[in-house]
């Protein structure tokens, strides 16, 4: 693929500060959507579900990486990584059992701002906007997140990547996904 880069992403969900626990026997979890090449396509990732507490620490780390051109690169930019403070309660319906998150606040982080900062690294306090009731008059709290971008050009990439046919595959049209994810817990 001419003008191909290969792009890395590092994203740590660290730690939730301020959080008022309300006695709820929910769980609390962070939900964040990452923008896919290739149409309006996202991927979503949740963390591990956390009892809430007054302080809640996560420190996961998740790796995405994926093949792109310069175009896709610099519309990359114009977007942004969503998060979502979500709480989860696990209730049985039916002989089974029903887990269904509910949305307690959101906010987001630009791709403009980790690419642009020094080293395509970015550690950041995100305030959230209230998207719930139970939050009216309550201070939000704010998730701590490390973001780093790494791009580099791709030397020699033919005949590393083949289809079924001989011409070779070109993972951003496709179906594939194209990006490759690790989660660490540390």
């Amino acid at each position: 693929m001419p003008n191909s880069y290969h792009l890395k992403l590092d994203i740590r969900v660290i730690k939730l500060a301020n959080f008022i626990d309300q006695g709820s026997d929910e769980k609390i979890f962070i939900r964040y959507y990452i923008h896919a090449f290739g149409g309006n396509r996202r991927i979503q990732v949740d963390t591990r579900e956390i009892q809430s507490k007054n302080s809640v620490m996560w420190n996961e780390c998740a790796l995405f990486e994926c093949h792109a051109n310069l175009d896709q690169i610099q519309k990359l930019e114009l977007s942004h990584i969503t998060f979502e403070l979500r709480s989860r309660r696990t209730r049985p319906i039916f002989g089974g059992i029903m887990t269904r998150s509910r949305l307690l606040g959101g906010g987001e982080i630009s791709w403009k701002d980790v690419m642009g900062s020094k080293g395509m690294e970015l550690q950041k306090w995100i305030n959230f906007t209230p998207k719930d009731r139970k939050f009216d008059g309550l201070k939000l709290p704010n998730l701590l997140v490390e973001m780093k971008v790494d791009v580099t050009r791709d030397v020699d990439t033919s005949g590393t990547r083949k289809c079924g046919s001989s011409k070779e595959c070109d993972w951003l049209d496709s179906n594939v996904d194209m990006y490759h994810v690790e989660t660490l817990i540390d």
